[in-house]
């Protein structure tokens, strides 16, 4: 029902759900992993996440087998990320695609957002969040999240108050993802972060691998299945992935799989 009101179809509808998905040559992959709902859990908030125990072993062995190329891509900021991660210093997207960890620890910011605007938009949003309990509103350093997963009656006056902010504001663009709306600025996004990623030394000519679990995802999916790489959705939903897993202990799983397959 609720990918249905967002509008979203993707080229495949549902598939039964499997954990034997094919298992890759990960020295000569690109694996890119999301984070919430695809190796966590979804929480009722943003901070409320539970990270499993092996979590960083599972990474680190990852990294290991793809010779550096885990690549941890996610809708938070990678600072917010990163405290989750501890012990992983391997490359990280964050923000959809706004910032981007390189191998060195170093944060490069792509300057698509006037940090004044940004300021201005979260302060919009803290307000409309402080006037509708259940609503939360989550910051971030390139633009604005209103969650209604406390409330799911909340989802229509978010989506208007949200898009009216996206009308106002030009070069902000609004979102639809599980439970929540985000403006962000125009011309970002996972898929695009993947193809530049792909194009640099160490990446190019590797094959790529994405888990990824939110509509917000299925540009990047479909970019993967269009490269023969391997697309793998975690979760419900329809989706252009060619691989379906049940939810995130079933990714870790399969993930886990990979790093025993001898090459």
């Amino acid at each position: 029902m609720y990918y249905e009101m967002i509008g979203f179809h993707g080229e495949a509808q549902d598939e039964p759900l499997t954990d034997e998905i094919e298992c890759p040559d990960l020295s000569k992959a690109t694996l890119f992993l999301d984070l919430d709902g695809t190796l966590v859990d979804l929480a009722p908030t943003p901070d409320g996440i539970q990270v499993a125990p092996d979590l960083g072993e599972l990474l680190g062995l990852l990294y290991e087998r793809t010779e550096g190329r885990t690549v941890i891509i996610s809708g938070r900021a990678i600072e917010d990320a990163a405290q989750y991660l501890q012990g992983f210093g391997g490359p990280m997207i964050g923000g959809h695609g706004a910032q981007e960890r390189l191998v060195d620890g170093t944060i490069k910011r792509h300057e698509l957002a006037d940090e004044t605007t940004v300021q201005r938009l979260g302060d919009m949003a803290d307000s409309f969040a402080a006037t509708h309990p259940g609503l939360l509103c989550e910051r971030k350093p390139t633009g604005v999240v209103l969650h209604f997963r406390k409330d799911e009656s909340l989802a229509a006056p978010a989506y208007a108050f949200l898009r009216a902010l996206s009308e106002t504001h030009r070069g902000f663009d609004l979102h639809h993802s599980k439970m929540a709306y985000e403006l962000r600025p125009a011309g970002i996004g996972k898929d695009v972060s993947m193809r530049k990623m792909m194009q640099q030394d160490g990446f190019a000519g590797t094959r790529p691998i994405f888990f990824g679990d939110d509509v917000t995802d299925e540009p990047a999916l479909q970019w993967v299945a269009a490269q023969g790489g391997i697309a793998v959705k975690i979760g419900e939903g329809e989706t252009a992935a060619q691989a379906r897993l049940e939810d995130p202990s079933s990714a870790r799983r399969t993930l886990r799989r990979w790093t025993q397959k001898e090459h």
